[in-house]
């Protein structure tokens, strides 16, 4: 099973969004995906329909007990989701003072191999432990960033850490890209901010971008990642458009 993280310590860049996106997208192609909540926020388990205040466990507990993946399957075919509940901003205070903190979730996503192709970590956006669990368990790390500087600050810490955990823990570890979200390129600023982003990083920026569409909204709400309930619609084939170019750069 291949594990990519997709982390931004900023909020509101659209990464729960993307990893259900995403998700869905490579169940489209075939794919056994495994997505995993592990914000405390529960917002991925919202995106994907399902109430975090009636979810009974969440990857957290599974990491502590030394447990398997607990999993549901999501109205996408081929997609499954560990959900998060709010007891999981608990862990980090539970796993601070053990050996080998860091990889936990590691330990517990093996338990899942052979079940799934592909499984996608949903990071809290910060830099705690979770996260540093998350780049553990993960053979490539994805960041959505908004082109504006509010949107790009704390990039660079978060490139920071990657390496840390590249160098300390995880040799395996690599960002496998940066990928521009509810891009604007109707305005002089929108497209101005693109660029100089491009240019700042380089190949590291991905080619698809993902614009502002109220179809993500309605699809919020219905409780369905627009890839499911929209396929043919703008939105959505930004998305599969991102999850072929995810893959190569994978590959």
């Amino acid at each position: 099973m291949r594990t990519l993280a997709i982390a931004q310590q900023k909020g509101g860049v659209g990464k729960t969004t993307s990893t259900a996106n995403l998700g869905a997208g490579f169940a489209r192609q075939g794919l056994r995906v495994l997505v995993v909540d592990c914000d405390p926020q529960g917002s991925l388990t919202l995106a994907l329909g399902m109430d975090p205040m009636e979810v009974n466990s969440n990857i957290g507990d599974a990491m502590l007990a030394g447990a398997g993946v607990p999993s549901c399957r999501t109205s996408v075919e081929g997609l499954d989701l560990c959900p998060a509940t709010r007891l999981l901003a608990d862990v980090e205070f539970q796993l601070a003072p053990k050996v080998g903190r860091e990889r936990f979730l590691s330990r517990t996503l093996k338990q899942t191999n052979g079940k799934y192709d592909l499984a996608i970590l949903d990071c809290p956006p910060s830099l705690g432990l979770l996260t540093i669990n998350c780049l553990t368990a993960a053979e490539a790390v994805f960041v959505p960033v908004t082109p504006s500087l509010l949107g790009t600050a704390g990039l660079r810490d978060l490139l920071s850490t990657v390496e840390e955990v590249r160098e300390g823990i995880n040799p395996d570890l690599r960002v496998g890209g940066v990928f521009i979200t509810f891009a604007d390129c109707r305005t002089v600023a929108g497209r101005r901010a693109e660029t100089e982003l491009r240019e700042d990083l380089g190949s590291l920026v991905m080619e698809t971008t993902v614009g502002r569409r109220i179809a993500h909204e309605y699809s919020a709400q219905a409780g369905m990642p627009v890839v499911a309930l929209e396929p043919q619609s703008p939105a959505a084939a930004e998305y599969l458009a991102l999850a072929d170019e995810v893959l190569s750069r994978v590959d």
